[in-house]
């Protein structure tokens, strides 16, 4: 598959995030985890959920990843600083290369592949962890090979 990647500016997002390490298996258990612990704090969804992910996800059973809600602001337009076990944070805006897949989660090595190469084409470094944006999820799309994945690549110059 061809991939093609952009460079796009992502807004300020308000999050809550819940990061441990271990298997990928877990990931909808913790998506799961961080909708009631924020459903608790009174805080609304305000977009798809996300995996941020700080190890090479094809380098260990193990992975350093958390997994983000976007949010809305409180009244005041902060984000509590904990949610239960989970944390608040809000991202500044920022530029990163991005791409989409369709299919599956375990078929995405290729879209990756894509977001670094065009990193190293034009000279730039990774800033951040690579961002996956499930913008279908089982819910919504039960067929894994039509389900949709932005994912995103933070750089620096």
């Amino acid at each position: 598959m061809i991939y093609d990647v952009d460079i796009v500016r992502v807004p300020e997002q308000t999050l809550v995030t819940l990061r441990r390490r271990g298997p990928i298996s877990e990931i909808g258990a913790r998506m799961a985890r961080l909708r009631v612990l924020a459903a608790e704090a009174g805080l609304s969804p305000a977009g798809p959920m996300m995996g941020r992910f700080h190890d090479d996800a094809t380098a260990s059973t193990e992975l350093d990843y958390e997994v983000c809600l976007p949010v809305e602001p409180l009244a005041d337009g902060s984000v509590p600083d904990r949610v239960g076990e989970a944390r608040g944070e809000l991202v500044p805006a920022h530029h990163a290369l991005i791409t989409t897949h369709t299919g599956r989660r375990d078929q995405m090595d290729e879209a990756v592949k894509a977001l670094r190469e065009a990193l190293d084409a034009v000279g730039y470094r990774a800033c951040g962890p690579l961002t996956e944006v499930y913008v279908t999820n089982s819910a919504t799309t039960p067929d894994p090979a039509r389900q949709v994945t932005e994912l995103r690549l933070p750089y620096a110059r």
